[in-house]
């Protein structure tokens, strides 16, 4: 009995446009298993991504009103599942497994946990970023902008943070994992990614991280770009991204999906390219160093080069040229590529591209 409510949990999370695929060593359900005890598990088989009020739920199942928001609750708070507020009434919704419920153990993930989600990354990344449209988008750094060119509000780290309404600093999951396991890079992991409201208002309340203002917010990003990490914002879409993180090619979930697996759309592209001026290069490789793609070397004549191919417009080579050597210019008009408006056109996109019903 109990690896069938597993088996049809794990169902049931696939029917999502993201994907929650079935692995030959069903380590899936080992990750199930961790999250949910089996009285959980029944109750996430009724849910689904739709946010429900408690009463809705209630009279829709049968059961007592009190009995079924105390045990809602529960779920909430052990990352199970998300709540959102509006208009004084709370509703319960399901979220996909990542960015979704595997991100909420970020307080609680211990060795075996960690262990369980490497073992099921390349399965469940080759299905999450299986659709055209990526899910994910790369924002550059803010420096050697030209004043002449467009800029979009979407594009700008600065303007994703002013936009929201609540911030929560939280731990880098990908990094704390693979530190756990011996793995990955030296980049920090404590308090490093952003969460946007709604997501925000989840996260202060749950414990999983804490509330900061705009400007510290914005120190937290320049400290990533010290740090050589990418911005990505973790919603492809124009209008208000759940959540806004620092990525590295060896932890974390979308660089890595494109670096190692070489998916090249699990994460969007900036509508940036770094243009290099030859008489202004002095040759000294600190962009080669920092570029995470591997996309810019030096030349014979000790000048640097970008491989067009793998360049992801992050901008980091520009924050590291002291020589001002580097700009961002515009990606060619054929290749500037606007987001979907907002969350739900990004799934309905997703899910068509996968031919997948909304769950």
């Amino acid at each position: 009995m109990q690896t069938v409510v597993y088996r049809k949990l794990q169902s049931h999370f696939h029917k999502h446009p993201l994907g929650f695929p079935e692995t030959k060593d069903q380590v899936e359900l080992k990750i199930l298993q961790w999250i949910f005890n089996e009285e959980e598990a029944e109750m996430a088989l009724n849910l689904t991504i739709m946010p429900e009020t408690a009463k809705i739920l209630a009279l829709r199942l049968n059961k007592d009103f009190k009995e079924l928001v105390s045990l809602l609750e529960r779920m909430a708070d052990k990352g199970q599942i998300f709540t959102l507020d509006k208009g004084g009434d709370r509703s319960y919704m399901l979220v996909p497994y990542a960015p979704g419920f595997w991100d909420f153990q970020v307080k609680k993930m211990d060795r075996d946990f960690a262990e369980f989600s490497e073992a099921y990354y390349a399965p469940q990344a080759r299905e999450m970023f299986s659709s055209a449209t990526p899910r994910i988008r790369v924002v550059t750094v803010e420096k050697n902008i030209p004043a002449v060119l467009k800029v979009y509000p979407f594009e700008l780290a600065s303007q994703i943070v002013r936009e929201a309404k609540r911030i929560a600093l939280t731990d880098c999951i990908c990094r704390k994992k693979n530190k756990l396991l011996g793995k990955g890079c030296q980049g920090p992991h404590e308090e490093m990614c952003l969460q946007l409201s709604p997501g925000a208002e989840f996260y202060i309340e749950r414990g999983l991280g804490r509330e900061v203002s705009v400007d510290e917010a914005m120190k937290v990003i320049e400290m990533g770009e010290k740090a050589g990490l990418v911005r990505t914002a973790w919603l492809n879409v124009q209008k208000r991204p759940f959540a806004f993180c620092q990525c590295c090619t060896c932890c974390c979930h979308g660089l890595r999906t494109v670096y190692e697996l070489k998916i090249p759309n699990a994460v969007a592209k900036s509508n940036f390219v770094p243009a290099i001026s030859g008489e202004l290069c002095t040759g000294c490789g600190s962009c080669a160093d920092i570029c995470p793609m591997d996309a810019l070397t030096l030349d014979g004549t000790e000048k640097a080069v970008r491989n067009p191919g793998s360049c992801i417009g992050c901008g980091l080579c520009v924050s590291s040229c002291s020589a001002a050597a580097i700009v961002l210019d515009r990606v060619d008009k054929e290749q500037l590529a606007i987001p979907p408006d907002n969350h739900i056109n990004l799934l309905l996109t997703i899910a068509q591209e996968k031919g997948k019903p909304l769950l």
